[in-house]
């Protein structure tokens, strides 16, 4: 969720502990013992069985329309916009012609729109961690349903500057495409340079998905029902500009209705109510099983001239949203480039070689692979790692075997 606001309130120097036992995590990994153990620990989760929104976990926000990025409604903390109902928190958008309230500040404003948003701010935040959301999306054109968190320092350092991360983005007019992304000082919509990336869930507003964020200090990997399809590699060497995500960061669950995005192939009056269905929000740590892996990739560049800006791994999964790809280093008098990255175990990616860094566009400096070794629209290469350290075969720039001799 796209934001620019000042945070009002104080920074609370949250920990990862909850009000809930620990409890293991069902999928699990196999060891080298054919063993499958937990890779997480719950910490923290609200399951909304109750009978009303747990006060002391979320804060309902009252703002009047236009606070952010144009939308439309004004979010209330009545039980018409934010409920619980059979086990379901519902966030419900509702057409309201001349509705008149008062945001937190006291100041009165007229809405045609109303709609719900919670966040855990100066509640609880995390760094670091799993956190699974099952939700069903509200259908129709205007809808804007958003699964997100930010750094609890935007009281302090703003936003882009305290980070955002969008676990699950939807709006009406494109149903079933799932957007996730980040915001930095240096990646962020202002500039036209966040980073994201999408994919298609058919019954997203028909039934419930789990919208998933992995979050660890060398990467995020977002997934749909354990389906992995974004990933984003920390490769800031410290800088905060472009990797805010060492700092706690707090959940935000909200239904906008039109704005800059949502609203950009109008509202649809027929479409209300609108209702975002979240059925629970859990959160979890590594356990102490946990381990990601060592991967070195290399690649042979004897038959080329490189680029004097060198050779970057790129194009894929592996780097998507980064244009430029993560940087390779040259292997003392060989014709070897490698890189080493800290991946999690039982994952997949696609990528390529890229000769030259083109930060700013995807086109430039690409290996043509064939079919023996390419894959997908754009003739990647493939790679699924389990749980031990690979190093892999220094292939041939272009091509699927090692460089002749």
């Amino acid at each position: 969720m796209k934001i620019i606001r000042t945070h009002l309130t104080l920074i609370l120097l949250a920990t990862t502990l909850g009000c809930k036992e620990d409890v293991e995590k069902n999928d699990g990994i196999i060891d080298e013992e054919g063993i499958e153990v937990s890779q997480w620990e719950q910490v923290w989760a609200d399951e909304f069985d109750g009978e009303t929104i747990d006060e002391s976990k979320w804060n309902k926000l009252r703002w009047r329309p236009g606070w952010v990025n144009n939308e439309q409604q004004a979010y209330t903390e009545r039980d018409t916009n934010l409920y619980l109902d059979d086990g379901n928190l519902v966030i419900q958008g509702l057409i309201e012609p001349g509705y008149y309230g008062t945001d937190y500040t006291g100041t009165a404003y007229n809405s045609d729109y109303t709609s719900g948003r919670m966040n855990t701010d100066d509640k609880i935040s995390w760094t670091y961690g799993r956190f699974d959301i099952r939700a069903k999306l509200p259908k129709g054109k205007g809808s804007w349903p958003a699964i997100w968190m930010l750094g609890e320092n935007i009281s302090t350092v703003g936003w882009p500057n305290c980070g955002e991360i969008d676990i699950m983005e939807h709006v009406g007019f494109d149903d079933g495409r799932i957007h996730a992304s980040i915001h930095t000082e240096d990646y962020n919509h202002m500039n036209n340079t966040q980073k994201s990336g999408s994919t298609f869930t058919e019954t997203a507003t028909d039934s419930f998905h789990i919208y998933s964020l992995e979050w660890s200090p060398t990467y995020l990997r977002y997934l749909i029902d354990n389906e992995s399809y974004f990933f984003v590699y920390n490769a800031s060497n410290g800088d905060v500009a472009k990797w805010p995500f060492d700092e706690p960061q707090y959940i935000i669950l909200n239904l906008a209705i039109g704005g800059d995005w949502g609203a950009a192939q109008g509202i649809d009056p027929s479409a209300f109510p609108m209702k975002m269905l979240v059925d629970y929000v859990r959160v979890y740590k590594m356990s102490e099983n946990f381990n990601n892996i060592q991967v070195t990739f290399q690649v042979d560049m004897k038959n080329e001239t490189v680029n004097g800006t060198g050779v970057w791994l790129s194009g894929g999964s592996i780097s998507s949203g980064q244009p430029g790809g993560l940087q390779m280093q040259p292997v003392s008098d060989t014709y070897i480039w490698q890189t080493t990255l800290t991946l999690p175990p039982n994952s997949s990616y696609t990528y390529k070689f890229r000769n030259g860094f083109y930060p700013d566009t995807w086109s430039g400096g690409w290996e043509s692979l064939s079919g023996d070794c390419g894959t997908g629209q754009h003739s990647d290469r493939s790679l699924s790692v389990g749980i031990s350290d690979t190093t892999l075969q220094a292939v041939c720039f272009g091509e699927c075997i090692k460089c002749a001799e």
